[in-house]
């Protein structure tokens, strides 16, 4: 669906960095885009991308919703459609919280990216209220939560 938005959404200003996974094929990208458009199978280094996202597109596993509302990134979460939900479920406190949105895989389409995605990144103000959001949700003590769990678990 991103592939097939590369147009509209580089004829909007919006660069995509797509990291497609590296057990999925690669995509056919235009080449005469006005924005980079760039497509890894993995990235090592995800707070790199963390950090040059303004909004991240994403499935919604459990460790990916802790690490967006963690610091504040808006996210568009599709849940892998083939399961029992839990993406889904993973993601709907931040969605609720004001953090994110959520879309069936079936309705991410190019069009409904077109239509979606380029208000909201023009919207510096809705981006922003998002990223609030979604650090509100998030933890960044989960660390420490986890530790301390563990020290009263052995003390009984």
């Amino acid at each position: 669906a991103v592939a097939g938005a590369a147009k509209e959404l580089a004829r909007n200003g919006v660069q995509v960095l797509h990291v497609m996974g590296a057990r999925n094929e690669p995509v056919p990208i235009p080449t005469d885009l006005p924005v980079p458009y760039v497509t890894l199978p993995y990235l090592s280094e995800m707070e790199l991308g963390y950090a040059a996202a303004d909004l991240m597109l994403a499935r919604g596993g459990a460790m990916t919703v802790a690490e967006v509302a963690a610091i504040g990134l808006p996210t568009i979460f599709v849940p892998y459609p083939h399961s029992n939900q839990e993406q889904k479920r993973n993601a709907l406190p931040v969605v609720e919280a004001g953090g994110g949105l959520l879309v069936d895989d079936t309705e991410m389409t190019p069009a409904w990216l077109e239509r979606t995605v380029i208000p909201l990144v023009r919207d510096p103000h809705r981006l922003g209220a998002m990223g609030t959001a979604a650090a509100a949700y998030g933890r960044r003590d989960g660390d420490v939560a986890l530790l301390n769990f563990v020290y009263e678990a052995v003390a009984r």
